[in-house]
Order: C-alpha cells, then sequence, then structure tokens
C-alpha cells in the first residue's frame, strides 16, 4: 500500500520523486498528483479560470513542465507581490534516436544521445530502463493518442570493455558518444526490433506507433550513504531535489498578501550556454 505524502519526512518525499520522476513526463505527473491531493484546483488552457481569495491552482503544461500558484486571503484590485521560484523536470540522460536499431556483431544496441550535462562514464555497467511518452495513432489523425511509457525490467546496459582487453582504461579513457554510449539490449538478427518490443509492451501495432519521446534512465535506487547516512547516492538528483523542494514549499506557503508561483520547466538541460544558478531555488523556497 502506497504511503500518504503527509506521513512522509521530506527525504522520503524526494526519494519519492526520484523513484518515480524517470522522464519529465514523469516527474510532472508525480508532482501535479501531490499537488492536487494537498488540495490544488487543476485549471488548464481551454476553460474560463473561476479564481478565488485564497485559492489555490496547477497547471500541467504539455505534460512535462508545471505551474503552481496560490493567491492571498487578503486579495484586493491592488497589484499584489508575487513570489516566483522556478526548477526544472529534466535531467542529464540518454535520449533514443527515432532510427534506433543499431546490430553490431549479432548485438541488438539502441542508438541513443547524449541529452544535457550528463557525466558519460557514470552510465557504464548499470541496470537501465526506458520511460518517457510515445504518440500512437487514433481515431483522431490531428490528436494522436500520447501514452505515458514506463519499462518494468532492466532492459539495457552500457558495458565497459574488459580490462584485457583496455589495459590503459584505469589512465582515462575518452568516450564517443556517437559509438561508445550505445545501450546493448539483447541478441537479436531482426528487424526493428526495439519497435515491435514496444508496440507489445504498449499493446499496439508498430506501424500506429508515430513518434516518441524516450529517456534511458538509470533504474538503481536512490539510497542513503554514510557511518549516519550523511549523503544521498541517486540518479536525476539534478534537478528533481529542487523541484520536491518548491513543491513543499509551496504547498506548505501561507501568506495573506501575496501571490506565490512555482514553475517547473522542461528543456533546461538543451539551452545552450545556460548560467549555473545553484540554489536558487532553494533560496526562494526559503523565502517563502
Amino acid at each position: 500500500m502506497e504511503r500518504l505524502v503527509t506521513d512522509m519526512t521530506e527525504t522520503e518525499i524526494l526519494f519519492d520523486l526520484l523513484e518515480k520522476g524517470i522522464s519529465p513526463a514523469h516527474a510532472v505527473s508525480a508532482c501535479e498528483k501531490r499537488l492536487t491531493d494537498a488540495g490544488f484546483e487543476v485549471v488548464d488552457y481551454g476553460t474560463a479560470w473561476n479564481l478565488k481569495a485564497g485559492g489555490k491552482y496547477v497547471i500541467n503544461h504539455h505534460e512535462t513542465t508545471l505551474f503552481a500558484f496560490t493567491l492571498p486571503q487578503n486579495w484586493s484590485d491592488r497589484e499584489p507581490a508575487i513570489r516566483i521560484a522556478a526548477a526544472h523536470t529534466d535531467f542529464p540522460c540518454l535520449r533514443i534516436k527515432p532510427s534506433c536499431d543499431i546490430q553490431t556483431n549479432g548485438y541488438a544496441q539502441v542508438n541513443v544521445e547524449v541529452y544535457g550535462g550528463a557525466i558519460l562514464n557514470t552510465w557504464l555497467d548499470r541496470p537501465l530502463g526506458v520511460a518517457g511518452r510515445v504518440a500512437v495513432r487514433s481515431g483522431d489523425v490531428f490528436t494522436p493518442k500520447v501514452v505515458t511509457f514506463q519499462s518494468e525490467k532492466n532492459l539495457m546496459t552500457i558495458p565497459n570493455l574488459a580490462i584485457h582487453m583496455n589495459r590503459e582504461v584505469n589512465k582515462g579513457v575518452e568516450l564517443n558518444k556517437q559509438t561508445e554510449l550505445l545501450p546493448i539490449c539483447g541478441l537479436s538478427d531482426d528487424a526493428d526490433y526495439f519497435l515491435d518490443f514496444l508496440a507489445k509492451e504498449l499493446a499496439v501495432k508498430k506501424e500506429d506507433i508515430l513518434d516518441f519521446e524516450l529517456t534511458i534512465y538509470n533504474k538503481e535506487k536512490p539510497e542513503f550513504v554514510g557511518l549516519n547516512d550523511e549523503f544521498i547516492s541517486a540518479s536525476r538528483l539534478d534537478n528533481l531535489n529542487s523541484c520536491s523542494a518548491l513543491v513543499s514549499a509551496i504547498i506548505d506557503s501561507d501568506r495573506a498578501d501575496g501571490m506565490n508561483l512555482i514553475a517547473l520547466f522542461d528543456h533546461e538541460e538543451a539551452v545552450p550556454n545556460r548560467v549555473p544558478v545553484p540554489f536558487c531555488s532553494m533560496i526562494c523556497w526559503c523565502a517563502f
């Protein structure tokens, strides 16, 4: 039985999001559920908003970005003070390319691109899964069905080369993103093996899969490390830790004379020449 968030500590809430937020879509879904469970009302762009003093609202923007805001109890016509804090739902990872099947010496591999500021060698020798969104043909040609997908099994791995075949490995090896970071997912000579797998998992015809946005993620769970559990070892800390903090902040906030707003954006990792702003979200959290 899943525990209620109200019964969990902040660290347990963070661990819960790190486990569930395996793609931007999954992260937004988990954050939205936590907000609605706390009494936030869902509003969308297609309907009129009936905002009320003291109201709490959440907007799911295209499934990978989320906005939430609260209105003060002492609402007036004057322009209220607004406090804004932001984080991002995406994280450094490997993204599967549209034409992804690559066969090498009988090994079935998946063609990927590096997304964001990944530390490449940390992806080696780990159990990897696949998660994200898949667009499937529907009855309306202009509105395909978008399915959120998560592989249940350990689906892939990127193995290191045995030391017998590379005696220089401990001197440091620069990995080629195009040829040495392609996960192995099986032994196959078949064509379209990944699409065949995806169609079977989704219970649809292969030709009905129109497009996908799929992330390869580390399936290892977050853990405490240290004599007294001083540290956390986990994937996706950049930036789901700030997402978790901001959701907690706006749930716990109680301002009488101003608005609070949080924005959890997608595609921050893809912005070129981005300026790092460490702990900015934490500072805004304290300001709430």
